[in-house]
């Protein structure tokens, strides 16, 4: 056990090392669809250019297309560059507060999936709570607070299958969560199970 703890703080750096490279892969993607769809306005504009005498004149008139969508596009590029980055900070602060305990966890966690890179988990345990990433902000549930979670298993007949978790206090639907892998979908299930025993799971599927 101590052997583990000690290899925490060196699985945590891989981690995190891992998860900034595979944000400068999708970031750098996305500075790429950028550059190829200002190049193909660009390249068109040159091919009309050079065929017509009046190319002083045609440039001044087609300046202004040209700003505007150099503007639009790099502001439609550059909010999702952002949104990525930002996404990717919030995960990474979480992971670096993690106690032992809850960095265990998810590591374990990351055994369970099949990963050719390392992304954004769609749900980390952190202390009493659960945390969750949906594509705007970040959600909080207390663990006591989950009374009922109900699963559901979304067949996709032209590809893998999708994963869904819904949870419920005493009244109300509070969140859903959707997964990509088997694997994170029992990892949730077996940590709520362990972490409250009184938890009821209901299979939609079944």
């Amino acid at each position: 056990m101590s052997y583990e703890l000690s290899a925490l703080p060196f699985f945590l750096k891989i981690e995190l090392k891992k998860i900034r490279r595979t944000r400068n892969v999708i970031i750098g993607i996305f500075l790429s669809i950028f550059a190829f769809c200002y190049g193909f306005f660009l390249s068109a504009f040159f091919q009309h250019w050079l065929g017509i005498e009046d190319r002083l004149t045609f440039f001044y008139k087609s300046l202004p297309t040209l700003s505007i969508l150099f503007i639009y596009l790099g502001f439609i590029f550059g909010l999702l560059c952002w949104v990525v980055y930002r996404k990717n900070q919030k995960f990474i602060r979480v992971l670096q507060d993690l106690n032992s305990e809850d960095l265990a966890t998810y590591e374990q966690y990351t055994k369970r999936l099949t990963r050719i890179f390392s992304a954004i988990a769609p749900y980390v345990f952190f202390k009493n709570e659960i945390l969750f990433f949906p594509l705007i902000g970040n959600k909080c549930i207390e663990i006591d607070q989950i009374h009922r979670i109900e699963t559901k298993i979304i067949r996709n007949y032209r590809g893998p299958n999708s994963y869904r978790v819904y949870f419920f206090n005493e009244f109300n639907k509070i969140h859903q969560v959707t997964m990509n892998q088997k694997g994170a979908f029992d990892f949730i299930q077996e940590q709520l199970r362990k972490k409250n025993p009184n938890l009821d799971v209901v299979a939609r599927n079944d």
